[in-house]
């Protein structure tokens, strides 16, 4: 066996202290589909399906054969495609990741008039601009900071890494993109993953147009893409730029094509023999020759590809439009792929959104159509919305939900195809360890923050006398995991029958839930045996809630602190009843309208005088004009029961784009009995849903 610790030539480690000494193993872990999002109407029956049986009509969804956008953490996902038979599959890697620098990126909200109905009669001063309060693993993904410095930063990359290898192809190329703050280390982190031999380029992209004017030093205008491959089989597809001087080289436009073109000398030094020229014999000038032959003159002249000086030299006609370019380099200033703009119809309003066309660039040069493009740091969605442009199959995965409605809106926009919305449901343990306790201590304090005594050796339980003077059974979710309906369920059952009596009524407080959850729970409910009489509330544990936990030091400090502490209610939806009118030829017109959309208490911190402000008057706005929070909703107008398909959306839009979302939807359908589900996400990121029977 091969000594480890005997040095490789021209190679190089990285060391830190908490550096991971074993690679990440595939887990088991099952993908929970959130929604088949089918933005154009055309594709309703496009879906690729593994099995079909005609004569009763049941089908399956192939969804290996489905892009895929992910919520949630990056490590758990492909540690989940590995197992899902991705192993070297991936063509090509994209990532975006923070940058260690400290920068806040708490995503910033403004409800002005363009996204309130005229109704409402609010003016352009009345504008609210305001900090969404991010949960808790959007504070990991916005706050772009490490709790142990550089250290913790490696820490989380390093092992994300290792399975990106694994995960891309043997043909296969990787594009890192940093800046400053840690690319030094990536790199030599990179030297040891994909091996130093596999470095292909550091690319160079000029991210400012012009530099910030600063007393000391010089401006920072630039980021590095560091390019590596999994092998010397990779895919590469030159890329070419026009030169600058096109204009000037190509000066002449033909008048009936409109085409631009440029005359060329094709002579080179040394000697050779006269050529024919239609009539004319034609030497070389002195000291040169001419670098065609006889056959492909005459080819030239018949395709009036050759043109003649006043002077009567043959020079070679060539078009602007034939023209590749220039051969691209290392070094990316061109305005092709120049930095946003402030007024760019492409911004989407988030922070580290990257432009199109340096995606466009980078996907066309290390991947082919069909190809897998992958991108585990997916912000606002720009490499997923590039690679469908490109016909290329996608995979992104994204941790906050800000920029998953973001990537979704983008995608939908497009009319991409049917795609997977899907949740790996596994969260940060990170900020409860920072707080020096464990999970059931955790759970312990959160149950007495919220009024309730902790129930001996039943985790996360614990029992409450409301001030209606009910007692309520109060269940604390795991951190690193979103509470589902069949774990609602599940409680539900249990408190119907414990301590001999049962609880009429059942608190969750969840860190995050799956999405769908309170349709799912009602399906569930639905056809339980036993019919559910247990009340079931969910509520929100706080994002802050780590601040409260670090100053709960004493049942009199918990006292104190249990009046401040907000467990927002989960929103509900309620629907007007479906309109229905007969059409011809065995056809429907169904209309669905939203009622309301009811936030029982929005989530912004009201700590600052401004927050309280901005609390008092978007709950004014709120109350008449329900719609300002939606960020969109989606219709599945034949929900089986499972699998939400969105085959209708309507959306508010980002940035200058944002608008009031319509509360009305009008379809021509087949007149047949259906189940129709409708889905909400409100600008905070919460979801609620309603399902609706149509007979015939």
């Amino acid at each position: 066996m091969p000594n480890e610790n005997i040095r490789k030539k021209d190679s190089a480690r990285l060391a830190w202290d908490s550096k991971p000494r074993r690679a990440p193993n595939p887990k088991d872990i099952e993908f929970q589909t959130a929604e088949i999002v089918i933005p154009n109407p055309a594709h309703r029956e496009q879906l690729p399906l593994s099995f079909k049986d005609g004569l009763i009509g049941e089908t399956e969804i192939d969804k290996q054969k489905m892009n895929r956008l992910i919520w949630g953490d990056n490590l758990l996902a492909m540690q989940a495609l590995l197992t899902q038979g991705y192993e070297g599959k991936i063509n090509l890697i994209y990532i975006d990741p923070p940058f260690d620098s400290k920068a806040d990126y708490s995503h910033k909200m403004t409800i002005t008039p363009s996204v309130i109905p005229a109704k409402a009669g609010i003016q352009k001063s009345d504008s609210i601009e305001f900090t969404k309060e991010p949960s808790v693993i959007e504070r990991l993904a916005y706050k772009d900071t490490w709790a142990g410095g550089t250290d913790s930063y490696l820490d989380m990359l390093y092992p994300r890494l290792q399975l990106m290898k694994r995960l891309l192809s043997d043909d296969g190329s990787i594009y890192v993109h940093l800046d400053w703050h840690v690319g030094h280390y990536v790199k030599v982190m990179m030297d040891e993953v994909f091996g130093r031999e596999n470095f292909r380029n550091e690319i160079v992209w000029r991210k400012l147009t012009a530099a910030k004017v600063q007393s000391n030093f010089f401006s920072n205008i630039k980021d590095s893409i560091f390019l590596y491959t999994r092998s010397d089989k990779t895919t590469f597809n030159p890329q070419y730029l026009k030169g600058e001087k096109d204009e000037q080289n190509y000066p002449y436009v033909e008048e009936i094509s409109g085409r631009r073109y440029g005359s060329f000398d094709f002579t080179q030094k040394g000697s050779g023999p006269a050529r024919r020229f239609g009539d004319k014999i034609l030497s070389p000038p002195h000291g040169k020759h001419w670098i065609w032959s006889q056959d492909k003159i005459d080819e030239a002249l018949k395709e009036e590809r050759i043109i003649f000086t006043s002077s009567g030299l043959p020079r070679i006609k060539r078009y602007l439009d034939e023209k590749e370019g220039n051969y691209l380099g290392d070094l990316w200033i061109d305005d092709v792929v120049a930095p946003l703009s402030a007024n760019s119809s492409e911004r989407s309003n988030y922070d580290t959104q990257k432009p199109s066309a340096l995606l466009e660039r980078i996907i066309k040069a290390s991947s082919n159509e069909s190809d897998i493009v992958a991108d585990f740091f997916c912000g606002s969605g720009t490499t997923l919305a590039v690679a469908e442009k490109l016909n290329r199959r996608w995979i992104g995965c994204e941790l906050g939900k800000v920029g998953i409605q973001v990537a979704r809106a983008r995608l939908v926009e497009q009319q991409a195809k049917p795609f997977l919305m899907e949740n790996i449901g596994n969260y940060q343990r990170e900020m409860i360890y920072l707080t020096g306790g464990r999970i059931y201590e955790m759970q312990n304090l959160i149950l007495k923050l919220y009024g309730a005594t902790p129930r001996d050796k039943m985790s996360g339980l614990g029992i409450r006398k409301a001030e209606d003077g009910i007692e309520e059974l109060v269940y604390v979710g795991y951190p690193d995991r979103p509470v589902t309906a069949g774990k609602a369920e599940e409680l539900g059952v249990l408190a119907q029958k414990l301590d001999g009596r049962g609880y009429k009524r059942l608190i969750i407080l969840g860190w995050d839930y799956e999405y769908n959850y309170h349709q799912a729970l009602e399906s569930r409910k639905k056809v339980l045996k036993d019919k559910l009489k247990t009340e079931v509330i969910s509520r929100d544990i706080p994002p802050d809630i780590y601040d409260y936990l670090k100053k709960a030091k004493t049942d009199e400090d918990i006292e104190a602190l249990s009046e401040k502490v907000k467990f927002y209610e989960r929103p509900y939806l309620k629907m007007n009843e479906p309109k229905v009118k007969d059409m011809k030829d065995g056809k429907i017109e169904i209309t669905l309208a939203i009622k309301r959309y009811v936030l029982m208490d929005i989530p912004i911190s009201q700590t600052s005088k401004k927050g309280q402000e901005d609390y008092t008057a978007l709950m004014k706005i709120a109350k008449d004009n329900f719609a300002v929070l939606i960020d969109y909703w989606a219709i599945d107008w034949d929900y089986d029961g499972y699998t939400f398909k969105s085959q209708w959306q309507a959306f508010r839009g980002n940035g200058k784009k944002a608008k009031a979302v319509t509360t009305e939807a009008k379809e021509i359908l087949e007149k047949k009995k259906r189940i129709i589900a409708v889905r909400v996400v409100d600008i905070f990121g919460n979801d609620a849903g309603a399902v609706m029977e149509i007979g015939l």
